[in-house]
């Protein structure tokens, strides 16, 4: 059985799981299924396949749409694709935890985890209003993606004067409230340079104190940087490579691929190439691997679990997704052993 799930490593090369993607509305744009649909439905440049996206509605998060009403038209405007799976957006601010319970009640095996974004409703982490949230998904052992950013000066030192509202320290803070709770910092940290470095101090720290089930999506992370400096340096981290006194495995599987998609960069258009510019991102990040002197040997099985098997063990591989991926699929990994 062991080597079964071995296998399926080398199967399922070359596809990807985007692990942060929206729809809704933010900063003028409007999103749909459509602006997702073009990274999905066929073979990115570098024969890549998108096979799932995971998607949250950002109109929940503006109060644009009610909890209920909001993630319930997201579910019906994917219908029954196969290529997407879903957060429940949450609004503590405007909301009430008894509108996720309900969704969760009214369609369940929809929904994969809760996304909060403390930013756009400035709504502290501190604040009580996200106990309530927090305890359901405790007991329902649900994973929650927090939007995360350090604020930092233009040559991206940190500014000690100005702590952003969804800092990693403060989701550290929280996620040390419910310690088996996975609770994942998309972007690792935003903005660029030292805003990552804290973020993977505070996921190293994590794991160090046991104290937080904590992981980090890497949309954003050294996206116009060649080298791909922090997304190497949280792989080498989370290995302890280098560090002597590191004593915990790999936990490496705390890290995944994702594009804050089809915001920005990512949006498809006749002045903007997002798919090219999407399938760089991901073909930099592979050649950063493959070039690393410390990580070059394992680069194959670190860019699988980088791309694809860490979101699918972290969110896709529950009781309640146990019937997800196709047998034929597990069917030719066997072939190929």
């Amino acid at each position: 059985m062991t080597k079964v799930v071995g296998i399926s490593f080398i199967n399922f090369k070359g596809k990807i799981i985007d692990s942060h993607a929206h729809v809704g509305r933010h900063d003028g744009g409007c999103y749909t299924k459509r602006d997702l649909d073009v990274f999905v439905k066929s073979e990115l440049p570098n024969k890549d396949i998108v096979e799932k996206m995971l998607v949250s509605d950002l109109d929940v998060l503006h109060s644009l749409k009610g909890e209920y009403e909001g993630n319930k038209a997201m579910l019906e405007a994917f219908k029954a694709s196969r290529e997407y799976e879903f957060f429940a957006s949450c609004n503590p601010k405007d909301g009430d935890v008894k509108n996720i319970k309900r969704l969760f009640k009214d369609y369940p095996n929809k929904f994969i985890g809760l996304k909060f974004h403390s930013d756009i409703q400035q709504l502290d982490l501190s604040n009580e209003k996200y106990e309530p949230y927090m305890n359901f998904a405790a007991k329902n052992n649900t994973p929650c993606l927090f939007h995360s950013q350090v604020c930092v000066n233009s040559d991206g030192t940190i500014n000690i004067n100005k702590k952003h509202i969804s800092d990693p320290e403060y989701i550290y803070n929280l996620a040390k409230k419910y310690p088996k709770t996975p609770c994942v910092m998309a972007r690792m940290g935003g903005s660029f340079n030292e805003a990552h470095d804290k973020a993977i101090d505070i996921l190293v720290k994590s794991v160090e104190n046991g104290d937080a089930n904590l992981y980090a999506d890497i949309s954003w992370v050294d996206i116009d940087a060649g080298n791909k400096e922090h997304i190497l340096k949280a792989i080498k981290r989370l290995k302890g490579i280098g560090n002597p006194a590191w004593h915990y495995g790999d936990q490496s599987y705390r890290l995944m691929f994702g594009t804050d998609s089809p915001l920005a960069r990512f949006k498809n258009s006749k002045d903007n190439n997002a798919i090219q510019k999407y399938t760089d991102f991901a073909e930099d990040i592979k050649q950063a691997v493959k070039t690393d002197m410390d990580l070059s040997k394992d680069a194959d099985k670190i860019i699988e679990d980088l791309f694809y098997n860490n979101a699918k063990k972290l969110y896709l591989s529950g009781v309640q997704k146990k019937n997800y991926f196709p047998k034929v699929i597990f069917l030719s990994a066997l072939l190929i052993s």
